[in-house]
């Protein structure tokens, strides 16, 4: 919730098109630094290889399609898809 609430927050201050650079970029790092903190994120975390953002890419893929087959499947039960998604968050063990 309190993510919700600084968001709101932000959202009442977000500046127009017209106002300083300055204005835009502080607001724009105020954002994100919001958001960095309510996912226990730090910049550095975020500084992905190329290679790591691909594999962070097709997992998001990946994840995407199987949401929409089971949005669009009728015949599997809750507890299979409940056992799938369990493993689609998984790292695998090598």
């Amino acid at each position: 919730m309190a993510l919700i609430a600084q968001l709101q927050a932000l959202k009442a201050q977000v500046p127009t098109d017209k106002q300083p650079r300055e204005v835009l970029q502080a607001f724009t790092q105020r954002l994100q630094q919001t958001l960095l903190n309510a996912f226990y994120l730090t910049q550095e975390m975020l500084n992905l290889s190329e290679a790591e953002a691909k594999a962070l890419n097709n997992y998001i893929y990946a994840n995407e399609l199987i949401i929409q087959c089971k949005q669009a499947a009728v015949r599997v039960s809750p507890q299979t898809w409940e056992a799938i998604e369990g493993r689609m968050l998984l790292v695998p063990y090598s």
